[in-house]
């Protein structure tokens, strides 16, 4: 699995590179089929149109040379593939074995008498006309024919005949010029394509940093129309979601500020009531009030990303926390691993530490803190015995202002907004969270937190 992650392409550049080489391959592979498949045995190479052709043109320019040029001729246009030797007689060897048929149908082809064409089937070696060329690209001894056409002189032109002769030089020609093309084409797509995802990377960077810390990084406009659209909506998306919370922070924080007057009053009103219990009940009403819009404002400040990043030892944070739990008398126990060193918004992980800490605290006899070092980050689980929550309703845990029925029985219930708060905070470091029933009671929550 990890090699397949490895390989996988992680972009569109990168998918369009696999494309190319998958293209390429298939490429080779169609060649390959078409060459196998158009393969011509010994006689249909010798009478193919393209070898008696090329023996057409050759032999009226051959005829007009002298008998030197004719040699000069037999060395120059000879090849591994393409052999020729001007000799007295027809080529002949003590294995030779003459061909009416294929002589008839060069006769026919050239326009020549069939006096004047001879066909034979021989075992070529290496030192048979330019087969010493080869070097080890052929093997001997070889079967092939020999083409003798006698010339205006009373000389005679030996052209070599083997299997796959022109095909094989006609394929390697072709090939090369299709991966060359092949190779220019994907080369400056690629680039193209590179080029026309680079908006397209520097959005996804922006969207990635805009989740992290609701920090506005406009994306610049570029590349094509539908992208530019995009781009100019997701700039106009940032704007509008700070302004969003921006006025959602500012009217709660406004509705707190101004509640605050009649909550005073009503207080003093109460206090001058003769009847004490109702006294005592209507403040603790206006106490309630006062802390549903507390608990509501911490838990928007809890997901306020601006506050700026900063480097804490968080072992001091929580021995903070522990001690002062410690002087109110609670059973807390803190496994402290020394200096551990985060980057991240101090009075916002504060407030989170806090929260599950003062959880535990409420509803459990006894709190233990255990904070580890791990590679890529640190690890804190805070686990209690108390009466820990139902597992059908742990996910729901983190929903705001969802309270189990222990909770909200309890005289030091909450709003269900603790442990919201912490997930909003947490995630906003990159990090996580996990709720696990301890055993055999309780309840474990576990943070983990990257260095950076």
């Amino acid at each position: 699995m990890k090699i397949i992650s490895l390989i996988k392409p992680k972009n569109l550049a990168q998918q369009m590179m696999i494309l190319m080489a998958s293209s390429l391959l298939l490429l080779f592979i169609a060649l390959g089929t078409i060459e196998l498949f158009e393969q011509k045995d010994l006689t249909e190479t010798a009478i193919s149109t393209s070898q008696l052709s090329n023996l057409k043109s050759l032999y009226p320019l051959v005829n007009m040379l002298t008998e030197t040029q004719q040699k000069q001729f037999e060395k120059s246009f000879s090849r591994c593939y393409q052999g020729y030797l001007i000799s007295e007689a027809p080529y002949f060897t003590k294995g030779s074995r003459p061909n009416a048929g294929i002589a008839a149908k060069v006769s026919q082809f050239l326009s020549l008498p069939m006096s004047h064409v001879n066909v034979t089937f021989n075992t070529f070696m290496r030192n048979d006309f330019a087969y010493y060329k080869c070097g080890d690209n052929v093997s001997f001894p070889l079967e092939g024919i020999a083409i003798s056409i006698l010339l205006d002189n009373g000389k005679w032109l030996n052209a070599e005949v083997h299997a796959h002769q022109w095909h094989i030089n006609t394929f390697h020609q072709k090939l090369f010029l299709v991966v060359a093309a092949f190779i220019i084409i994907a080369g400056v797509s690629i680039a193209i394509i590179a080029y026309l995802t680079k908006p397209l990377s520097e959005l996804n960077n922006a969207a990635k940093s805009f989740s992290k810390g609701l920090e506005l990084k406009e994306v610049n406009m570029a590349g094509s129309p539908d992208l530019r659209q995009t781009i100019r909506s997701f700039n106009k998306m940032q704007k509008d979601v700070l302004n969003a919370i921006k006025t959602r922070t500012t009217t709660l924080a406004a509705i707190s500020h101004d509640i605050r007057t009649p909550l005073t009053a009503l207080r003093l009103k109460a206090e001058l009531l003769d009847d004490d219990l109702a006294c005592q009940d209507l403040i603790n009403s206006i106490d309630r009030i006062e802390k549903i819009t507390a608990s509501g404002l911490a838990f928007l400040k809890g997901d306020d990303k601006g506050e700026p990043l900063k480097q804490v030892n968080l072992s001091v944070m929580i021995s903070d926390e522990y001690e002062e739990c410690k002087t109110f008398g609670h059973d807390i126990t803190f496994i402290n691993p020394g200096t551990v060193i985060i980057t991240c918004r101090p009075t916002a992980m504060l407030r989170a530490i806090r929260n599950v800490i003062d959880n535990a605290t409420k509803y459990a006899k006894t709190t233990e803190i255990t904070l580890t070092r791990l590679e890529s980050g640190i690890e804190l689980k805070i686990v209690d015995n108390g009466p820990g929550i139902p597992e059908l309703e742990i996910e729901k845990a983190f929903e705001p202002f969802y309270r189990q029925s222990k909770a909200r029985e309890s005289n030091q219930g909450g709003f269900g907004l603790g442990l919201a708060i912490v997930k909003n905070i947490i995630e906003g470091h990159n990090g996580t969270v996990i709720l696990k029933n301890a055993s055999p009671t309780g309840l474990q929550v576990t943070i983990r937190l990257p260095y950076r």
